[in-house]
């Protein structure tokens, strides 16, 4: 009995295979970022700027708090002058001394908020443990993205943070991030 691939919208459409068993097919493909953003509208940029008191200072605090893994893409960095800055993940800890950053949704018709703790400051304090991922020298004083080939993935109340190793240098940047579970 052979089998059929039919439509799946009730119009009776029949799929053609070719001569080496391959489908025939148009299609159209986006990334999972773009499907973030644009059908789940969950695409967020969170926006940071701080001048560290120290070498050794936390400067950025993000914790997922949705239920749903947040994605962080990579970030976008300036500095004033040379920095390097260490991304860790997995502190553990209550942040204190930090300011409440609000996350903005790269979709401009979307009222859906990122459910998470953001905060920038100049030294945040209580934190300890967790692990660096990755360091960035920086030497530019322009924008410049860094993105995570294998992206960071953040389950419910994991923390991502960002020190740096000198201090007294004026470190701006981005976290480019989106909402996305399995199989969603």
């Amino acid at each position: 009995m052979a089998e059929t691939i039919k439509d799946g919208t009730g119009k009776g459409y029949l799929a053609k295979v070719n001569d080496e068993n391959m489908l025939d097919c148009w299609s159209v493909c986006e990334s999972v970022e773009h499907h973030s953003n644009h059908d789940e509208k969950q695409a967020y940029h969170v926006l940071f700027n701080k001048t560290a008191t120290g070498a050794g200072d936390c400067i950025f605090y993000a914790k997922n708090d949705s239920d749903t893994d947040l994605i962080v893409e990579g970030f976008w960095f300036r500095v004033a002058s040379a920095e390097q800055v260490q991304i860790k993940i997995g502190d553990t800890g209550t942040p204190a001394s930090g300011t409440t950053i609000t996350p903005v949704n790269n979709n401009a018709g979307s009222s859906n908020a990122a459910e998470g703790t953001f905060e920038h400051g100049t030294d945040i304090t209580g934190l300890s443990g967790g692990s660096v991922v990755e360091k960035y020298w920086l030497t530019s004083t322009a924008s410049e993205m860094f993105n995570f080939e294998q992206d960071i993935v953040l389950p419910k109340n994991l923390t991502l943070t960002i020190y740096v190793v000198s201090g007294s240098v004026d470190v701006a940047g981005t976290m480019v991030f989106h909402y996305h579970g399995e199989g969603a």
